[in-house]
């Protein structure tokens, strides 16, 4: 007997999507100051009717498309912003019910374009598709290169599916694509780049309220027109280019996506609900082992992910160990002491931080009439144990004991599947850090 397919439950209005009319069209022309003969009523239809025929008959649809809610030049930088920044474009094939679509927000956090990158350079699961072809250019009246616009536009966003792009969303999507000019005077017509962020589902049934898969896709584009409202009848074509991104990712169940949340924030350390997430690489140091939750994942050390499990590194319970005594109150004379010491983790296997890992970590040792504070940089340098030799002197008439700092380390493991989490073995931690004191700080045993 098969094993029955897992769905995406969702709660889903069907919509019309909105359609790209002649109207709408002309409207966007004389907004930005196009009103030559080409942008005769007749003429666009044809525009339209010949951008139809190239658009691809594609079978993934979606349930909102949204576009940047301030000036979108602020996001000439790449791909998008989080869902602060966004507000609806145009209707999909489908609208959330009054319960709304509540896998948006981590949605959006995965489409941002420093999450997107990092988990297509780092995690061998992800299934995220890019789109960047080189940049359209050419000599092309300024009616036609709209059409080049609408029609690129359209495939390259399609192209990062599988399945591609549902038609009547892709007009949906062009019905609003020309920019506005901030400048209605302006020379040439470069308003900045523009984008949309577009909610997908694959094979939603109203009547179970399941999907087979929901994404997300970001199409971002670029237009520029020199000279486009010059009017020659000897060379009525301008100097044209066009950049196209696009980039997309389908989840064919809920647990790959928390889980491509989970470790994005494990990394960045940033909060899916932030409008703009300010990284950082504090790593929390524990003072006793946490309990196994995603609060505790994402404040610890990330590994590097595998196709079968997503891991981090809790570190807590910071203590010091002694690696060597010099007694000599009874010397006329300084003595020397040189040691070997090993640093590094102590798991059975070896433990993996990704080359780009550079994360920060304050530790605080407490003893009676004693605290030492010191810093660790976690690179990719821990991955294996190293060792060293110190060497430390110590006056006539006097006593000397060095520690070498050190945690308790166990790794912890999201299961997917299940959405729980487990400790594995405990392990040690020991730093390169060294510190002396003149009476012991810890039980010799």
């Amino acid at each position: 007997m098969p094993i029955p397919r897992r769905k995406i439950p969702a709660q889903l209005a069907t919509a019309t999507p909105t359609e790209l009319t002649v109207d709408d069209l002309k409207r966007q022309l004389t907004d930005i100051g196009l009103t030559c003969p080409d942008s005769a009523e007749d003429k666009l239809q044809e525009y339209i009717t010949e951008v139809e025929s190239q658009l691809q008959r594609g079978s993934t649809e979606t349930l909102a498309i949204l576009r940047p809610a301030t000036d979108p030049t602020r996001l000439a930088a790449g791909l998008g912003a989080l869902h602060e920044d966004w507000e609806k474009s145009s209707e999909g094939n489908w609208t959330p019910d009054a319960t709304g679509f509540g896998y948006g927000p981590d949605l959006e956090y995965i489409q941002f374009p420093t999450h997107f990158d990092w988990l297509a350079a780092n995690n061998p699961r992800f299934a995220g598709v890019a789109n960047s072809p080189p940049t359209y250019t050419g000599d092309f009246d300024s009616v036609s290169a709209v059409k080049m616009l609408f029609v690129n536009v359209a495939l390259d966003a399609s192209s990062t599916l599988v399945k591609g792009l549902d038609k009547a969303s892709m007009q949906s999507v062009l019905s609003n694509a020309i920019s506005p000019l901030s400048d209605a005077n302006a020379k040439n017509y470069e308003p900045g780049p523009d984008t949309r962020v577009i909610f997908l589902v694959e094979n939603y049934d109203p009547s179970t309220q399941e999907a087979d898969a929901i994404g997300v896709l970001t199409i971002w584009w670029d237009l520029k027109i020199h000279d486009y409202k010059k009017k020659s009848k000897d060379d009525p074509k301008h100097r044209t280019s066009l950049e196209v991104r696009a980039r997309s990712v389908l989840y064919s169940s809920v647990e790959e996506l928390k889980a491509d949340v989970l470790a994005v924030e494990t990394h960045f350390k940033s909060n899916a609900f932030m409008m703009i997430p300010k990284p950082t690489t504090e790593v929390t140091i524990f003072e006793k082992r946490p309990p196994a939750t995603r609060d505790t994942f994402v404040h610890s050390l990330p590994k590097v992910a595998t196709e079968d499990s997503l891991q981090a590194i809790v570190l807590f319970a910071p203590n010091l160990q002694n690696v060597g005594c010099i007694d000599n109150t009874a010397s006329p004379t300084t003595t020397t002491y040189s040691k070997s010491i090993t640093s590094g983790f102590t798991f059975s296997t070896t433990q993996t931080l990704g080359a780009e890992a550079a994360f920060e970590a304050t530790v605080l040792v407490a003893k009676v009439n004693f605290k030492v504070t010191f810093s660790i940089s976690f690179t990719e340098q821990w991955s294996e144990e190293t060792t060293e030799t110190f060497s430390f002197s110590v006056p006539p008439g006097e006593k000397a004991f060095t520690y070498q700092g050190y945690l308790l380390a166990q790794i912890l493991t999201f299961d997917a599947a299940t959405g729980t989490y487990s400790y594995g073995k405990p392990a040690r931690f020991v730093t390169n850090i060294l510190t002396t004191s003149a009476e012991p700080l810890v039980d010799p045993t």
